[in-house]
């Protein structure tokens, strides 16, 4: 067995030893660039994406996902709570909300905190449960919290647009954004309280062709029915829809916003034909 002289010894342990310190020196450097790498793409405060983080993200999104959405959120209410309670329980408020929406999207949506009480998401599913979410996700925002004593509530507006084919995300928001102030308009209009008056649609498409095309399998959203359609032709408002009636007895022809309609993946052997030339 060998033995390594006293010297020898001595300087291989000065050696391990600052091997560890160098090693130790390293760990703590990744640890510090990936926060810094987190805190670049997420809001500190939620712990939710920020707007960079979602520029970055949606584009890739939509474009692998043609049945996409985009949300805008702004909160009514929250003024107040902040100008009465102060920023520290505004900032409390922000993070129950923050907590709620990503309970409520869950984890295949993008959820983002854009900045003070404006939120923004990129849902993935057809435009009719999309919607559907967001009327939820306004019922889950609307209880009453309690924090530093204080028993509080806010309510939301939602502006939503189907993406269609577009990857235009800051079109895509811009329109969200409009969608969301006809909410907050028609709610104070109508004093209506439900939460589907909190939630309006932009159906429109600044893309050539508007989101359907001829040929498209639809629903066709109407007076709470959902029925099967194909489009005959379509405009960036409006488009032609041959439809199921509602006792299937056969088809009509409409014209029909495209913030009534929604891609539909479920086949219609009646419907699904080549439309003739």
């Amino acid at each position: 067995m060998e033995v390594l002289h006293p010297t020898a010894a001595a300087d291989a342990a000065r050696l391990q030893a600052r091997v560890d310190q160098l090693e130790a020196h390293v760990a703590r450097l990744e640890s510090e660039r990936a926060a810094l790498r987190w805190m670049a793409g997420h809001d500190a405060l939620t712990g939710l994406a920020n707007r960079r983080l979602f520029h970055a993200l949606a584009p890739t999104l939509l474009s692998g996902n043609r049945h996409a959405t985009v949300l805008i959120l702004d909160l009514d209410g929250f003024k107040p709570i902040n100008d009465t309670y102060g920023h520290e329980i505004g900032d409390m408020v922000l993070c129950v909300i923050g907590g709620r929406l990503a309970s409520c999207l869950g984890a295949d949506s993008l959820v983002a905190r854009f900045g003070g009480d404006e939120f923004a998401a990129l849902l993935t599913g057809r435009a009719a449960d999309c919607e559907a979410a967001a009327v939820t996700l306004c019922a889950a925002i609307a209880p009453p919290m309690t924090v530093a004593g204080h028993t509080l509530s806010v309510s939301a507006s939602i502006g939503l647009v189907p993406a269609g084919r577009s990857t235009d995300v800051a079109d895509l928001l811009r329109r969200a954004d409009q969608a969301m102030y006809q909410a907050k308009r028609r709610t104070r209009s109508t004093g209506r309280p439900g939460t589907a008056w909190k939630v309006a649609v932009d159906g429109g498409s600044s893309a050539p062709g508007g989101p359907y095309r001829r040929g498209d399998a639809v629903w066709v959203n109407r007076s709470g029915v959902r029925r099967a359609g194909i489009v005959e032709s379509a405009s960036d408002w409006a488009a032609l829809v041959r439809f199921r009636c509602s006792d299937a007895s056969g088809t009509v022809v409409d014209t029909i916003p495209v913030g009534w309609l929604g891609v539909r993946d479920e086949a219609d052997p009646h419907l699904d034909r080549a439309p003739a030339a």
